[in-house]
């Protein structure tokens, strides 16, 4: 779970076009099996250089019940979430995630939900310079 790069106004500026291609990089030791979004375009663009890296499609899903969707869609795999600042707190608490969720511009959660539920892990990251 991230939150899009840098950015002026509602586009990705340079320095969010640079960040953004190091995510490839930051997450290289996971195995990734889909990368969503919200539909905002930063938020796309944010994602597209590691979908290109992986070869994966980005899925896009309004932030309302995209948590409930995503685990539905798929259990026990990897997922990439890039969201926005509006819509990473309403996945978190949809999700049960009690911490606070990655807000400032190159950071990273790493979620691992354990099977039969409870709460789950939490690995901090950044990507970017």
């Amino acid at each position: 779970v991230l939150r899009h790069a840098d950015r002026s106004g509602s586009m990705l500026n340079a320095a969010g076009r640079a960040r953004a291609e190091t995510l490839p990089t930051a997450l290289a030791d996971l195995e990734i099996d889909a990368i969503y979004t919200t539909p905002r375009q930063r938020n796309i663009d944010t994602a597209t250089p590691l979908a290109r890296a992986r070869g994966l499609e980005i899925g896009n899903f309004l932030a309302y019940g995209a948590g409930r969707k995503l685990l539905e869609a798929h259990p026990g795999e990897t997922l990439v979430w890039v969201g926005n600042q509006e819509n990473l707190g309403l996945l978190y608490a949809e999700l049960g995630v009690a911490a606070k969720p990655p807000v400032q511009f190159g950071e990273i959660h790493v979620l691992t939900f354990p099977e039969g539920g409870g709460y789950p892990g939490l690995q901090k990251r950044d990507y970017g310079p």
